[in-house]
């Protein structure tokens, strides 16, 4: 039952709510404030590294462990970016942040891509609580007792996780 009302949600946020700018911007910017001040809080060290090429990603290691990631999709039109808390203490996920920005493709007029309009949601996963906050226009309009965003994205995340720490380490004296 919970995850159909989750299902619906995300069907409901993507088919009937759209904007012409990306609408979560000013929530972003909080959340990209409070990933640096942790990254400075705990004096993670930033090492430089692209597990793939065509992917941004930000590496940040405490103790020679990978703590924080930040990483970017950028398709033909819209994006996606991921930034992922680890455990200071195991290699588990604590916190898990996706925003999607995707185009509405019925808004497309002729061959204009100006005229799109886009959907953007930021899901915030807490996986040990089983709990995913969803973001639309800058605030909270739901929270759901679920993980399936964090659950899609584990296999890539830890793929990431394993050759930037195995960089790390071949570059370390």
């Amino acid at each position: 039952m919970v995850f159909r009302n989750f299902i619906f949600l995300i069907l409901f946020i993507f088919t009937f709510i759209s904007c012409n700018e990306f609408s979560n911007d000013n929530l972003d910017l909080d959340f990209e404030n409070e990933f640096y001040d942790s990254i400075k809080k705990y004096k993670a060290k930033e090492f430089v590294y692209l597990n793939d090429g065509l992917v941004p990603q930000k590496n940040f290691f405490i103790n020679s462990k990978l703590k924080y990631l930040k990483f970017r999709y950028n398709p033909e039109l819209g994006f996606s970016e991921r930034r992922v808390y680890f455990n200071l203490e195991t290699d588990s996920i604590d916190k898990f942040i996706l925003r999607k920005v995707t185009p509405d493709w019925k808004t497309i007029e002729g061959a204009n891509e100006d005229n799109f309009r886009f959907h953007d949601s930021i899901f915030t996963v807490y996986p040990k609580l089983n709990k995913t906050d969803i973001y639309y226009n800058n605030r909270k309009v739901k929270t759901v007792n679920s993980i399936l965003y964090l659950n899609d994205e584990k296999e890539g995340i830890f793929r990431i996780k394993y050759y930037t720490e195995k960089k790390f380490q071949q570059k370390s004296p």
